[in-house]
Protein backbone atom coordinates (compact mmCIF):
# COMPACT_ATOMS: atom_id res chain seq x y z
CA UNK A 1 0.00 0.00 0.00
CA UNK A 2 1.42 3.41 -0.95
CA UNK A 3 2.00 6.16 1.58
CA UNK A 4 -0.96 8.20 0.34
CA UNK A 5 -3.24 5.15 0.45
CA UNK A 6 -2.19 4.50 4.07
CA UNK A 7 -2.87 8.11 5.00
CA UNK A 8 -6.28 7.97 3.29
CA UNK A 9 -7.22 4.70 5.03
CA UNK A 10 -6.08 6.05 8.41
CA UNK A 11 -8.14 9.19 7.86
CA UNK A 12 -11.21 7.14 6.89
CA UNK A 13 -10.91 5.07 10.06
CA UNK A 14 -10.39 8.11 12.27
CA UNK A 15 -13.61 9.57 10.86
CA UNK A 16 -15.38 6.24 11.23
CA UNK A 17 -14.34 5.83 14.88
CA UNK A 18 -15.49 9.36 15.67
CA UNK A 19 -18.86 8.62 14.04
CA UNK A 20 -19.16 5.46 16.10
CA UNK A 21 -18.68 7.36 19.36
CA UNK A 22 -21.52 9.69 18.40
CA UNK A 23 -23.78 6.95 17.01
CA UNK A 24 -25.07 5.23 20.18
CA UNK A 25 -25.09 1.99 18.15
CA UNK A 26 -23.60 -1.35 19.08
CA UNK A 27 -20.33 -2.21 17.36
CA UNK A 28 -22.07 -4.92 15.35
CA UNK A 29 -24.83 -2.62 14.11
CA UNK A 30 -22.45 0.23 13.37
CA UNK A 31 -20.16 -2.07 11.37
CA UNK A 32 -23.10 -3.49 9.44
CA UNK A 33 -24.20 0.03 8.46
CA UNK A 34 -20.64 1.04 7.54
CA UNK A 35 -20.10 -2.19 5.60
CA UNK A 36 -16.93 -3.09 7.51
CA UNK A 37 -16.12 -6.17 9.55
CA UNK A 38 -16.21 -6.19 13.35
CA UNK A 39 -12.61 -7.50 13.54
CA UNK A 40 -11.49 -4.59 11.31
CA UNK A 41 -13.26 -2.16 13.63
CA UNK A 42 -11.42 -3.51 16.67
CA UNK A 43 -8.09 -3.62 14.80
CA UNK A 44 -8.34 0.03 13.81
CA UNK A 45 -9.67 1.11 17.19
CA UNK A 46 -6.56 -0.37 18.84
CA UNK A 47 -4.25 1.01 16.18
CA UNK A 48 -5.66 4.55 16.42
CA UNK A 49 -6.45 4.64 20.15
CA UNK A 50 -4.33 7.74 20.87
CA UNK A 51 -5.51 9.66 17.83
CA UNK A 52 -9.18 9.16 18.65
CA UNK A 53 -9.08 9.73 22.37
CA UNK A 54 -10.79 12.87 23.57
CA UNK A 55 -11.07 14.15 27.12
CA UNK A 56 -13.64 11.98 28.86
CA UNK A 57 -13.63 9.35 26.10
CA UNK A 58 -12.02 6.06 27.04
CA UNK A 59 -9.05 6.97 29.15
CA UNK A 60 -9.36 9.13 32.21
CA UNK A 61 -6.93 12.04 32.35
CA UNK A 62 -4.20 11.63 34.97
CA UNK A 63 -5.09 13.11 38.32
CA UNK A 64 -2.80 13.81 41.19
CA UNK A 65 -3.53 12.94 44.78
CA UNK A 66 -1.95 15.39 47.18
CA UNK A 67 0.64 13.80 49.43
CA UNK A 68 3.12 15.18 51.87
CA UNK A 69 6.54 13.56 51.90
CA UNK A 70 8.49 14.02 55.09
CA UNK A 71 12.03 12.96 55.84
CA UNK A 72 14.75 12.10 53.38
CA UNK A 73 13.68 8.62 52.30
CA UNK A 74 13.47 7.66 48.64
CA UNK A 75 10.03 7.95 47.04
CA UNK A 76 8.70 5.10 44.89
CA UNK A 77 5.67 5.49 42.61
CA UNK A 78 4.08 2.62 40.65
CA UNK A 79 1.83 3.70 37.76
CA UNK A 80 -1.22 1.89 36.35
CA UNK A 81 0.77 1.06 33.18
CA UNK A 82 3.25 -0.88 35.34
CA UNK A 83 6.05 1.67 35.16
CA UNK A 84 7.84 2.25 38.45
CA UNK A 85 9.72 5.38 39.42
CA UNK A 86 12.08 5.68 42.38
CA UNK A 87 13.23 9.16 43.29
CA UNK A 88 16.07 9.80 45.66
CA UNK A 89 15.69 12.54 48.24
CA UNK A 90 18.03 14.77 46.19
CA UNK A 91 15.65 14.83 43.16
CA UNK A 92 12.56 16.12 44.97
CA UNK A 93 12.43 19.39 43.04
CA UNK A 94 11.82 17.39 39.83
CA UNK A 95 9.15 15.00 41.14
CA UNK A 96 6.14 16.49 39.38
CA UNK A 97 7.90 16.59 35.98
CA UNK A 98 9.04 12.97 36.32
CA UNK A 99 5.65 11.73 37.46
CA UNK A 100 3.70 13.59 34.75
CA UNK A 101 6.05 12.28 32.06
CA UNK A 102 5.75 8.66 33.12
CA UNK A 103 2.00 8.84 33.74
CA UNK A 104 1.48 10.01 30.15
CA UNK A 105 3.91 7.49 28.59
CA UNK A 106 2.59 4.55 26.62
CA UNK A 107 4.23 1.19 26.97
CA UNK A 108 4.23 -1.55 24.36
CA UNK A 109 2.74 -4.90 25.39
CA UNK A 110 5.14 -6.83 27.59
CA UNK A 111 7.33 -3.81 28.17
CA UNK A 112 7.47 -1.90 31.44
Amino acid sequence: MSGSARVRKRSEWLDRLRRFRRSNLSVTEFCRREKVSVPSYYHWRRKLADATSEPGAGRQPATFIPVQVTGSADLQVTFPNGARLTLGAHTRQHEQVFIESIAMARTTPGEV
